[in-house]
Order: structure tokens, then sequence, then C-alpha cells
């Protein structure tokens, strides 16, 4: 399995509670944070060693996207189908929710734009399998009131009977930045010029 690291400048933090002016370089403690450039509130937990940051009401890991492999361009009317897989080995699992979103993600956080949730379950797997096992997917509709900017997507899995974990705190969570270009949005022109001048 590949290891993806995202190396972030955070810069200098201070925490919420303190003297405003007192700068903090690299935070030691667990506890909440403001970036002093943006204003921006996050979470450290310094046994995790990770930011968190807020999306969709809940605060999320900072680091969980990655470059998109591709770019599907989408208009106002279009379908975009985006299907989650993994490889699974343990009990049945009922009512595990798939979380599916649209967005623009942010140094300090993911403008949830589009949002779509599913429910499946996944059967019980007693032996490794050598490839992804299950699967889900959810279809969005583009709609006329698309961003330009529109343009990352990220899903996670939370929730189900036996639970693997809750919204706020699942640690199957993955995205891709730059995933999406929007077409048909506004006007393109391009190589404006002067193609020809001739007496006739």
């Amino acid at each position: 399995m590949e290891i993806k690291t995202l190396a972030l400048d955070l810069g200098a933090f201070k925490l919420l509670q303190e003297d405003p002016d007192q700068q903090l370089q690299d935070p030691v403690l667990s506890g909440w944070y403001v970036d002093p450039r943006t204003g921006q509130r996050v979470f450290y937990d310094s046994t995790a060693g990770k930011f968190f940051t807020l999306a969709g009401g809940v605060y999320i890991p900072l680091g969980y996207m990655n470059p998109a492999p591709k770019q599907v361009a989408v208009a106002p009317g279009d379908k975009l189908k985006i299907t989650l897989s993994f490889k699974y080995t343990g009990p049945a699992i009922t009512g595990v929710t798939g979380y599916y979103c649209i967005g623009v993600n942010g140094l300090f956080g993911f403008n949830e734009t589009m949002l779509g949730q599913t429910t499946f379950s996944i059967p019980q797997v007693v032996s490794t399998p050598a490839s992804p096992n299950v699967t889900d997917s959810y279809t969005f509709t583009i709609p006329t009131t698309i961003g330009t900017d529109w343009d990352d997507i990220y899903i996670k899995i939370f929730g189900g009977n036996p639970s693997i974990g809750g919204g706020a705190t699942t640690s199957f969570i993955f995205g891709y930045e730059n995933a999406l270009t929007i077409a048909g949005v506004q006007p393109s022109i391009t190589e404006f010029k002067i193609s020809d001048f001739a007496k006739v």
C-alpha cells in the first residue's frame, strides 16, 4: 500500500484562551488554536499529532485530500457518479452510511457545497480478499448554480451495526483535489485575435 504524505506549513498559532499577542510556533498540547492570519479555528490533538478542521458541522483531520489521478469535465445538468471501494474482512455490518461530497477544499477546511448519503450493508468476510470486495456509489446531478471552483470531492463511511465509527470520528475518509473541471457555467473564449486581413 502506498503511503501518501501531505506537508502543510501551518504558520504560527495561538491558544484561544491565552493572550492574543502570545504566539506559538509549534503546538505541543491538545487544544483549540487560531490561525492569526485568517482567524480560522482548528483543533490540535497531540496524541494523534493531527490538526482537525470544520466540515459539515464536524471536525475532520487535515491531510485526507490527495491529488486527483484524472479530471472529469461536468456542466449543469450532467450526472456525476462517485464510487467508493475498499477491502473488508470481518463480521457482517448493517446500516453503514456512505457520505459523498463535492465542494471547495481550502487550507483550513472543506466547503461542502453538494452532499449525498447512502446506506448499505457489508456481508461477513472471513478471509482477506485479493481486491476490493465492497463498493457503494452516489450520483449527483450538477445544478445550474454550480461554481467554477467546486472541483474537489471527498467520501467517508461511518456508523453501522456494529459501528465502524461516528460521523465526526471515523478514520475512513478520503478525497481528491482538482478532480472536476466545471464547464458551461461561464463563457470561455481563448486565442482571441485577428486571424487575417487582406484587400478584397
